[in-house]
């Protein structure tokens, strides 16, 4: 027995160092890293051209047309190319994040002789960006890799990369995905009231409650009305959007006047006061463009997309005779 001891002992040293390596994670393979796409951080950020591929490039004032520059300025993002669209701060936010966040799955092909077969010639996506430390980067975007969900990438004039298809769908946005496409700013817990004149009604709806109430009660030209159907009225007001490219008001030439909303909102305890202005033109009768209250932009609605709006006292009586109807009807069969 003596003679197997120091066999048992290595056994038992060996068995105890392996338990060890294994618990300090000897055995396991390394993750590799994946490498980040742009090398650059959404602060870095100083503009961004968006090229619209579909276009000629043999027509110089199409190109210019059709391409989209926002730029920095003083630390809010602007557009300065086609036009100074409004844009939605959120979006840009989170589309910056994205550039920066980007990760390449795998290279495909290091020194890339035919790009036009990843789809990353001249029908390529393509953004330009410039650094605030004046590095300029050329990202281009390309077709599906054909066993993978993830797309062909170049930055300049680097390798052929992998990037999977989400992050693509949350980089690749065009000029319509950046701009602000909603005409009225409103938020639902801050509208004290509204005052819709138009031709088919007037009406004017107001919050009945003290401030910090915890439920609010709402009236409709003076009588109390269901507090959701306030809410909803608000909610289809404030998601209303144009599918269209804004356009400058004063573009607009003979219009004529549809309806007038104020919107009364408290605003840093104050309250403040917005109108709204919806025209028409004789060119485009189903569509009422919505002037911004700084009078510069005009929003394109179809007229039946303000219906709700504008017929919200006739919708809110047919609301008040349905339930009568089926109060009635209860009592009947009640008796």
């Amino acid at each position: 027995m003596k003679k197997w001891i120091p066999t048992i002992l290595v056994v038992l040293v060996l068995i105890v160092g392996w338990i060890y390596a294994a618990n300090q994670n000897y055995f396991r393979e390394e993750e590799a890293v994946k490498a980040q796409l742009l090398g650059i951080q959404s602060d870095d950020i100083q503009s961004i051209t968006i090229h619209d591929p579909s276009t000629d490039k043999t027509d110089t004032e199409a190109a210019s047309s059709s391409s989209t520059q926002l730029e920095l300025k003083d630390g809010v993002w602007s557009m300065v190319e086609p036009k100074a669209y409004p844009l939605n701060g959120y979006t840009i936010s989170s589309w910056l994040d994205a550039l920066s966040g980007a990760e390449q799955e795998l290279v495909v092909e290091e020194k890339p002789t035919d790009l036009k077969k990843y789809g990353l010639g001249s029908t390529a996506s393509r953004l330009d960006i410039k650094t605030k430390d004046s590095r300029d980067i050329t990202l281009k975007i390309g077709g599906q890799l054909p066993a993978d969900d993830a797309r062909y990438v170049q930055v300049n004039s680097g390798p052929v990369v992998a990037v999977k298809s989400e992050s693509i769908s949350n980089m690749e946005l065009t000029r319509h995905d950046l701009l602000d496409t909603t005409p009225f700013n409103l938020d639902d817990t801050n509208v004290a009231a509204l005052d819709w004149e138009g031709e088919a009604a007037t009406w004017v709806v107001k919050s009945a409650s003290e401030d910090g109430a915890a439920e609010r009660t709402w009236t409709l030209n003076g009588e109390t009305v269901e507090s959701t159907e306030a809410v909803s009225l608000i909610g289809k007001i404030k998601n209303l959007s144009t599918a269209d490219d804004v356009r400058k008001a004063s573009e607009l030439k003979d219009a004529v006047p549809r309806f007038t909303l104020s919107v009364e909102q408290k605003v840093n305890g104050e309250n403040v006061t917005d109108v709204y202005r919806g025209l028409t033109v004789a060119t485009e009768p189903g569509v009422i463009y919505v002037i911004t209250p700084d009078g510069q932009w005009a929003y394109s609605l179809q007229a039946d997309a303000l219906q709700d709006a504008e017929n919200f006292p006739d919708t809110v009586k047919a609301a008040d005779a349905s339930t009568e109807a089926g109060s009635e009807e209860s009592t009947s069969s009640a008796e």
